[in-house]
């Protein structure tokens, strides 16, 4: 699968290129989509997917959550939150390389057609719960299982 990453403009504290390695880095994860057999290339145009790290703003206005990532369910534009790129989520229990990892998976798991599930009572959080918001008695986790 193809993919293009573009950054909002007004967001100069991210570096493109460091960002660039690292969602290519994310998406080709042995702990994520990979050892499902998906594999992610980067391109400059025609891409399948559009990978947006935005604004909370940016993300309020397209009438999502500024708290949260969004992607289309089975379309083509995921939007990942410039703040939870940068800061991460405390109530995930992951720390920042982790919960970006989560974060990339579920929402690439979106553009795949998969929903959001409930939150189980123990074990590892799944990928496709909302992680950001809290996880429960859940071990904290960014490994994809299905």
């Amino acid at each position: 699968m193809t993919y293009r990453l573009v950054i909002d403009p007004e967001l100069r504290d991210i570096d493109f290129t460091g960002a660039q390695i690292e969602v290519y880095r994310l998406l080709n994860s042995p702990i994520g989509w990979e050892k499902y057999g998906y594999t992610f290339v980067p391109v400059l145009d025609n891409e399948n997917v559009l990978i947006r790290i935005s604004t909370p703003f940016t993300i309020r206005n397209l009438g999502g959550d500024s708290e949260l990532s969004c992607a289309e369910l089975g379309g083509n534009k995921i939007h990942l939150n410039a703040y939870r790129w940068l800061y991460g989520a405390p109530a995930s229990g992951l720390p920042l390389d982790l919960y970006r990892q989560y974060m990339v998976s579920h929402e690439m798991g979106h553009i795949m057609g998969l929903k959001h599930v409930t939150n189980p009572e123990h074990g590892p959080a799944p990928i496709m719960i909302q992680q950001t918001l809290g996880i429960g008695n859940c071990i904290p986790n960014a490994e994809l299982f299905l």
